[in-house]
């Protein structure tokens, strides 16, 4: 079988060892979760370079770039109350940071994009293709800043559950989207069966949250981590030689890009309960 054929399903099965470790950490702990995230973004990092008109590999200076913002988002997510200010000032007096907030992400990014630029200044190779380059890396940057919607999940009331749920969604929906076919049918059939995986596990679990919610859920969830491994396996193409992605790549995308999705499902859950 050649790698072609082999990486969608060692992706979707990287995807699933993912969200299964993440299910199983934040029944321990956050910081094992933090440290989930950490690997996820780590993966983005170091994913492959863009390639220009020709086909061939352009480096692009992100690994600093991403993993900074990626630092960035972490930390911030797990310890908020940074983004306050200082006792006595007027942000301090006027703005409130919850634990279960995506508002890392923004000064995340902004960091992510400044170590770009700065990077880009630093090179010594003409800076060929630099539009591309530095799109990239700030794209690169964004795209790891939203993995922390897994801490924020975790951080949730019913953090527990929140993220087992999104990990039943995320993982059958990778699993499924292997499948071979039409990928409109295919996509259909992991958007179904993540829905129904994850009303199930809400029903038969008998926790907070119903079966409708689960249905809820799956839904969109499976649409993140399709769409996380479509873009990941697009990534690393129109190059001559062989992608550099991997199959550990598009699996990071899926659970990245589907983090946003299991915090927003887990907070409306939360409030309308």
């Amino acid at each position: 079988m050649s790698h072609a054929a082999r990486t969608p399903w060692a992706s979707s099965l990287w995807t699933v060892v993912l969200v299964s470790v993440m299910a199983l950490a934040v029944r321990a702990d956050p910081v094992l979760v933090a440290a989930t995230v950490l690997l996820v973004q780590a993966q983005i990092a170091v994913g492959p370079h863009p390639a220009d008109d020709r086909g061939r590999t352009v480096r692009a200076p992100k690994l600093v770039a991403v993993m900074a913002a990626s630092l960035t988002a972490t930390v911030l997510t797990m310890w908020p109350r940074a983004l306050v200010g200082a006792d006595g000032t007027h942000a301090g007096d006027l703005a409130t940071v919850l634990p279960a907030s995506m508002m890392a992400v923004l000064p995340a990014t902004a960091v992510g994009v400044i170590v770009v630029l700065v990077s880009q200044m630093f090179r010594r190779d003409g800076r060929r293709e630099l539009v591309t380059t530095t799109a990239h890396a700030a794209t690169a940057a964004l795209l790891a800043t939203l993995a922390v919607g897994w801490i924020t999940a975790a951080r949730n009331p019913i953090g527990d559950e929140v993220v087992t749920l999104g990990a039943v969604g995320v993982g059958v929906a990778a699993a499924l989207w292997c499948l071979p076919g039409d990928r409109y049918m295919v996509g259909a059939i992991a958007m179904s069966g993540s829905a129904a995986a994850c009303a199930l596990v809400a029903h038969f679990c008998d926790g907070y949250y119903t079966w409708v919610f689960g249905l809820i859920m799956g839904v969109q969830v499976s649409v993140g981590a399709v769409l996380g491994l479509i873009v990941g396996r697009a990534w690393g193409e129109g190059r001559r030689h062989a992608s550099s992605s991997g199959w550990g790549f598009p699996g990071a995308m899926a659970v990245a890009v589907a983090a946003p999705l299991v915090h927003l499902i887990g907070q409306l859950g939360n409030s309308a309960g």
